[in-house]
């Protein structure tokens, strides 16, 4: 069976060696009992996967050598960035941070809109429930997580904003080329009207996912998932 582990960058050694951090060196000494020997996948998060030989697995510590580095195919082809408002209730943008890894999102953006309650951020915990997400679903690039950013920072040409009021069908922008895509959906509520105005006053456009009316982080994980499988 493979085991995935995550390493930062800095816990790749320049003579061939990882060493793991304390959360994975405890799991796979005590949880998965991998002792000399093993081998492992390893991910640094930035795009190398390396396939690793346990050399130390005890209390102090795990470490191995790299035997090959390869290319992950688990990685998207296309550039996608999700903006996300901030939202009332932390379990579920927890969720979409998970559901954003898995379907292969590269840069996630926290929104901060007319209609955010909440603008509590901790991004530690975001970070470690990207990681997890990472490992299950076998991916070697963590995305971007951004710092949360007012909307009308951002908005301008090539911007997609979702609004289930909207003419333009997502896909039938997403489908014409394999152009980064930037998706924006707001909070509980959705956008304000003057947002919206301001959207197209800055030439960003307006799309819609369909005829429901869905939770904020169902949108965003909809908006995901839609353009991932337009690259199939």
């Amino acid at each position: 069976m493979d085991r995935f582990f995550f390493a930062p960058p800095e816990s790749f050694l320049p003579d061939g060696y990882v060493e793991f951090p304390p959360d994975e060196a405890n799991h796979a000494f005590k949880v998965l009992r991998l002792r000399s020997g093993a081998l492992v996948t390893v991910v640094d998060g930035q795009g190398v996967c390396a396939q690793v030989q346990i050399e130390q697995s005890d209390r102090q510590g795990v470490s191995g050598r790299i035997i090959a580095t390869h290319e992950n195919p688990c990685e998207p082809t296309r550039e996608l960035t999700i903006g996300l408002a901030l939202l009332k209730q932390r379990n579920r943008y927890r969720m979409f941070l998970e559901k954003a890894v898995e379907l292969g999102v590269t840069t996630i953006l926290p929104l901060i809109t007319e209609r955010t309650e909440s603008r509590v951020w901790r991004k530690g915990r975001a970070r470690q429930i990207m990681i997890a997400a990472l490992k299950q679903c076998r991916r070697s690039k963590l995305p971007e997580l951004q710092s949360p950013t007012p909307l009308d920072s951002i908005l301008g040409p090539g911007i997609l904003l979702a609004d289930p009021n909207a003419q333009t069908p997502l896909l039938t922008v997403v489908g014409r080329s394999q152009d980064p895509v930037s998706i924006l959906i707001g909070p509980e509520g959705g956008f304000t009207a003057n947002e919206r105005i301001l959207a197209q006053a800055l030439d960003a456009t307006l799309v819609r996912l369909g005829p429901r009316h869905l939770r904020a982080e169902t949108a965003a994980i909809c908006s995901a998932a839609a353009v991932m499988l337009a690259d199939q």
